[in-house]
């Protein structure tokens, strides 16, 4: 395993390269406020057969930016394509692999630059899609919370709202499944349950479903019908309109995917590389 920085001086991102001698790479990167150890069991899956780029966006994990824990989709699309660049100069082959938050970001990378294969996993395709889920209440009061936030910015400062909480208590995930957010990250791994609340503002007008049909290589799609996080209707919808889609659908929940499903999810996940690369 390398530790590599990419990105501009100042601003740079962390990234860990996991190497066998691959003539293909698999790029990834964590959802929605979380960290690149919590994919680690996935690295170790990928990496029998292919090398890895695992990367944290900036702001998270041990990549730079202020304030910490700041979710910005404008530089996380850009951390996306410095690392799949990185990828393409020095391999034959390079696949997308997303999740929830950046499974939608996997196919906006695509549908731009020129790849071979994309892993999109319980994504989040259609913002509008997921705001409808949360309901009108906590949406509502997420929107006031980042205006609070975008107030504070003004003097240096931020307001911060929590990732996951349990239901009742107001955070960006807080279905009654949401804790299990929890159970992906490794123990002892530094990693904080909160992130400016700005970020409501952009939620709802990304639309990762408006790029796919611009997407030129495989997709796969894995889809979590009991999904509370990212409606399992929004994905299937953007999965008809891909060219080349594959469905893998699970009856599950949004984080089981992660957790109990893991093996199942891996097993076709790596199928559908190993076919691709």
């Amino acid at each position: 395993m390398e530790e590599i920085w990419l990105g501009k001086d100042g601003e740079k991102f962390h990234a860990l390269l996991f190497r066998n001698g691959s003539e293909a790479c698999i790029v990834m990167a964590h959802g929605f406020g979380a960290v690149k150890d919590a994919l680690l069991p996935y690295a170790d899956v990928f990496k029998e057969k292919f090398d890895v780029l695992l990367f944290d966006y900036r702001h998270f994990g041990k990549s730079d930016g202020e304030p910490r824990q700041l979710i910005s989709i404008k530089k996380q699309l850009e951390d996306w394509e410095r690392a799949v660049k990185y990828a393409k100069e020095r391999y034959r082959k390079v696949a997308l692999w997303g999740s929830s938050f950046s499974g939608g970001h996997v196919l906006v990378t695509a549908s731009k630059l020129d790849v071979d294969a994309v892993v999109s996993q319980v994504p989040f395709v259609d913002g509008m899609a997921c705001v409808k889920a949360a309901g009108m209440k906590d949406s509502t009061l997420l929107t006031l919370a980042a205006f609070v936030d975008l107030l504070a910015s003004l003097f240096g400062r931020y307001f911060n709202l929590p990732i996951v909480s349990p239901p009742g208590k107001l955070a960006f995930m807080n279905t009654p499944d949401a804790m299990k957010y929890l159970e992906m990250l490794p123990e002892g791994v530094e990693w904080e349950n909160s992130t400016p609340a700005r970020v409501a503002l952009s939620l709802p007008r990304y639309k990762p479903i408006r790029f796919v049909d611009k997407i030129k290589c495989p997709v796969m799609y894995v889809i979590a019908e009991n999904d509370l996080i990212t409606p399992a209707y929004a994905a299937h919808k953007a999965a008809k309109m891909t060219k080349k889609a594959e469905v893998f659908s699970l009856d599950c929940g949004h984080f089981d995917v992660y957790l109990d499903y893991f093996d199942k999810c891996t097993k076709a996940e790596m199928e559908f590389l190993e076919r691709n690369l």
